[in-house]
């Protein structure tokens, strides 16, 4: 479905010690039918722009697709729904609810009343609508915009998500749900839905209105209970590797459960089906695979569909990833094709075509569109994927784009994008149609004809177009052989102009007519991203010859321009150049937060000499934004994690990493130069390309800038900077190779203190003589809990305390063994380590293996758990010790007992005089683990 958070995804993983693989890659490949996938007037994908998830409903004799909203990160909506009387024109709506951020997966259904509930999920509930038209205006049937109607393992073992109703032949209603359904027991969920209206005030007062905080351990009367009359777990072992997606009809009195398998990301992800002649509850006996990538992957990773049944033919609906197919795998187009059945009602294998083989209703216009094949030229075009005759092809997989945003240039200043289309001969126009690259968000354009190419008369003026749409609409009666659209700004910063086809028309067909009001859907909707006000941002840039002027000697700051220290940060001459010393404990925190001109998918350029001394796995020289929302931000780090230890954007896909690259470059003066276009970032290395790849960011300028560790002040730099720029704007090569060459001669000489130690003085560990062992476990030994209220209160679901501890100490342990971990396996969350009570705080130091973490520091209290990873996942340093000095707490880990590194997030000021000291284990879950701790030590004065 979609990439879930790492909450949600550590409660999955806890659910189960053991999944079917959920991106192997043992798929029949479909085979290559039909046309290329640029041919012109293909008609598949049947919709410009970027949707996922659809469901198909036909109501009259009108077809709507609701789909999620995609390309724009993690599914983050707005609602829309697409429009057709044909099946080939569509017009795109932007409707007024969900207004939750996520819009997943929805589906509409008309109901026996004549009212339409629209069903969609957010990670990991279920919420329903309903109106009176299938375009809304919705409201929740529960009364609250957001509340939840069905909650997360409302079914014993299924992760709620992807909701589909089905309505069988005696107008009894089932609803399917299901993601990760490959667990060990787990599957898809289906509930049946009482007879009769629904109506949220009949409800008694004890039943909850919203179940968001419903669980099912901690279960209270919620709407669902009175919502549905019965429900099953179809189990995976009659859904081989079901993932996600199901979508259930029936057909000759055979009940079809289709369904998602593999990861929705890559190719893996393809439909499966069930069968069951008992009922729409199963049980359901596997089919195999009907749709798969196809040979040459131009059809890559179809999934996710509903199916159109139109008298006795069946068509199948589905997303796959667009061409050139985006890094993160989130831009999705909707296709349709033929579903074919033996005599014996199997679903034959679906080829996938570009241009719609077997869907005889699937034609094109029967007016004339006179602009297409028609010459074309533009001011700019991004490469060969994007060229301009791609916008007069008719062919939904195609687009133009230009070579930069609008505001990409390097004066600061808007630039204009256009493109011209020759129409051979003069000809009457009464309407024009632009296809944009995002229909749910605005475009401001210009549209201008002429009869000679020269003299040009105004067709349409929308810069200030502040309205969504597709096809954006424009009619006016003239006679013109050249049409020239100019596109001036975009609502989103950071879209660069791109139109999937431009359409000109004598008589235009007709587009179904919307009315429903007002599509005023969220707020924002009809403002820009950047003001213009805003985009007067100049680069952020920080020079050490400029700090040190004319210092003759090492020297320590707290505070440069614009930035202060949270530590003091000691400037001198390393190998010929002023830099800042950053011992992997400091960093500068700007005074403002980043200017909005970088917000969104603006493009940028992080240019930087740095030093690496030590490398982490993701050592962070600079962060944009403090946000912790997926894509908000943009980290450029000198870190060993091959996934995300050189840019991270909190994404797991747009992230990426060079870990040879970084380690070969510690000791010596690099010139790192990160850029960002739009579409296409890029990493060089002393002016050479490292990677590129495309991408899509969603920046959100929260927090300050760090410079030296992330926006959370952890995962800090060890090394040297001499110079940082950060700039609102994308670079060529050759500036970048210009900017290296000019500045690469360093020939400042020593200032005489090369014994200057290059390390973090908090890591700097040796036992004192005054202390005296006041506790300790030399003997090996076990601990191991099983429940979920480890949080509730640590010393009483998982931990012991040892020793109430007066003035300074130091509490030592090394981990033995875990359940798991010599095969990398350690089940659900398993995390043991030290604990400390003081006050109403718990401060735990531990080995957390999963996810990469490592080692862990974690501060629980009634204000919040940030929890502070070293990242060296199962490579976690054994030895870790609490050392309390005056009002300060060192967490420290170390791989052999001896040489010792402080934790990101240590030291911790206390005011606490009496600290319990002790150990724990838990899995933050019903599952039963185990840890084997030994040589547990309370050295006390």
């Amino acid at each position: 479905m979609k990439a879930l958070t790492l909450a949600t995804l550590l409660t999955i993983t806890a659910a189960s010690a053991t999944a079917q693989n959920p991106t192997r890659e043992e798929y029949r490949h479909s085979p290559v039918t039909g046309t290329e996938w640029n041919a012109a007037a293909n008609l598949n994908p049947i919709i410009p722009g970027y949707f996922a998830d659809p469901t198909i409903r036909k109501f009259g004799a009108t077809y709507y697709i609701y789909a999620t909203t995609d390309g724009t990160g993690n599914g983050y909506g707005p609602a829309q729904v697409w429009v057709s009387k044909d099946f080939v024109n569509w017009r795109n709506y932007v409707m007024n609810w969900p207004t939750t951020e996520v819009v997943w997966a929805p589906d509409v259904v008309r109901q026996p009343n004549g009212k339409y509930r629209y069903y969609y999920c957010e990670p990991c509930n279920i919420n329903i609508g309903e109106s009176d038209s299938p375009v809304g205006p919705w409201q929740n049937i529960l009364g609250k915009d957001d509340a939840v109607m069905v909650p997360d393992r409302y079914i014993h073992n299924v992760i709620t998500l992807d909701p589909m109703l089905f309505e069988d032949d005696d107008k009894s209603q089932y609803l399917y749900f299901t993601t990760w359904g490959i667990f060990d027991g787990f599957g898809c969920g289906v509930a049946k839905l009482k007879d009769g209206e629904f109506d949220v005030n009949a409800l008694p007062a004890s039943i909850k209105r919203d179940a968001r905080r419903w669980h099912e351990d901690r279960p209270f009367p919620i709407a669902a209970d009175s919502f549905f009359c019965e429900k099953r777990l179809i189990p995976n072992t009659e859904l081989k590797d079901v993932f996600e997606a199901p979508f259930v009809f029936k057909r000759n009195g055979i009940y079809y459960l289709t369904y998602s398998s593999g990861s929705c990301h890559t190719d893996t992800y393809r439909v499966q089906y069930a069968t069951s002649t008992e009922g729409p509850m199963g049980p359901f006996t596997y089919r195999g695979e009907i749709l798969t990538t196809n040979e040459n992957e131009t059809v890559n990773g179809p999934g996710h569909h509903s199916i159109l049944n139109i008298g006795d033919n069946y068509y199948i609906v589905y997303h796959r990833h667009n061409n050139p197919k985006s890094v993160h795998g989130f831009n999705r187009q909707v296709c349709v094709d033929r579903l074919s059945f033996d005599a014996a009602g199997n679903i034959l294998p679906v080829v996938p075509t570009h241009n719609g083989i077997g869907v005889d209703f699937l034609k094109p216009s029967r007016q004339k569109n006179l602009a297409f094949g028609a010459k074309v030229t533009a001011s700019s075009y991004y490469d060969e994927w994007f060229k301009p005759e791609y916008a007069v092809d008719d062919n939904n997989a195609t687009l133009w784009k230009a070579r930069h945003t609008n505001w990409d240039t390097p004066s600061g200043k808007r630039g204009d994008e256009w493109l011209q289309i020759d129409l051979g001969k003069v000809r009457k126009i009464s309407e024009i149609w632009t296809q944009f690259e995002y229909p749910t968000f605005f475009y401001q354009y210009l549209i201008e004809t002429s009869e000679d190419g020269k003299t040009w008369s105004l067709f349409a003026d929308r810069t200030g177009n502040v309205m969504q749409g597709s096809p954006m609409v424009d009619s006016h009666s003239c006679k013109a052989r050249y049409v020239r659209l100019t596109i001036t700004d975009t609502q989103k910063n950071g879209h660069m102009p791109a139109v999937w086809n431009i359409k000109v028309w004598n008589k235009a067909p007709q587009l179904p007519e919307i009315n429903v009001g007002t599509n005023d859907a969220y707020p924002g909707m009809h403002r820009k991203d950047v003001q213009p006000d805003e985009r007067l941002a100049s680069p952020i840039s920080i020079n050490a010859d400029e700090i040190a002027g004319n210092a003759d000697k090492p020297f320590d700051i707290s505070a440069i321009p614009g930035f202060k220290a949270n530590k003091p940060i000691r400037m001198r001459v390393k190998d010929g150049r002023w830099a800042m010393f950053f011992n992997g404990t400091q960093h500068l925190e700007s005074d403002k937060p980043l200017p909005a001109a970088f917000r969104y998918n603006s493009p940028y350029t992080i240019s930087a000499w740095v030093m690496s001394t030590k490398t982490g796995p993701v050592s962070t020289v600079a962060s944009l934004s403090s946000s912790r929302a997926d894509l908000g931000t943009t980290a450029f780090r000198l870190g060993t994690d091959p996934a995300a230890g050189l840019v991270n954007h909190n994404g797991s896909f747009e992230s990426c990493g060079a870990p040879d690259a970084i380690r070969e470059g510690v000791g010596r003066w690099q010139f790192w130069t990160v850029t960002f276009d739009g579409w296409m970032e890029r990493v060089y290395c002393d002016g050479k390309l490292v990677i590129a790849k495309n991408n899509f960011i969603m920046v959100r300028p929260e927090g300050k800038v760090t410079i030296g560790s992330d926006g959370a002040g952890t995962n800090n730099f060890s090394g040297y900077i001499h110079s940082l720029t950060i700039s609102p704007t994308s670079v060529s090569e050759e500036d970048i190779l210009r900017m290296y060459e000019s500045t690469k001669a360093a020939s400042m000489p020593s200032l005489g203190d090369d014994d200057f130690e290059e390390i973090d003085p908090d890591s700097k560990f040796v036992l004192s003589p005054d202390m005296r062992i006041g506790f300790e476990k030399t003997e090996p030994f076990v601990l191991s809990a099983q429940t979920e209220a480890f949080n509730d209160s640590p010393l009483e679901n998982g931990g012991e305390a040892y020793m109430d501890v007066e003035g300074d100490f130091v509490a030592m342990v090394t981990v033995d063994d875990m359940e798991g971990l010599s095969g990398h396996s350690v089940k659900g969350f398993n995390e043991c380590g030290l604990l400390l009570k003081a006050g109403g705080t718990y401060y735990q130091l531990g080995a957390f293996p999963l996810y990469n973490c490592g080692n862990m520091l974690t501060m629980l209290s009634s204000a919040g758990r940030p929890q502070y990873p070293n990242y060296k996942g199962y490579s976690f340093d054994r030895y870790m010790h609490f050392e309390r000095r005056g009002n300060q707490l060192y967490a420290r880990t170390s791989p052999d007992g001896k040489t010792w590194e402080n934790m990101p997030g240590s030291p911790i000021t206390l005011s606490e005089t009496i600290i319990s000291v002790g150990a724990y284990q838990t899995t933050y879950s019903t599952n039963k683990s185990w840890a084997k701790l030994r040589d547990f030590t309370i050295y006390t004065k």
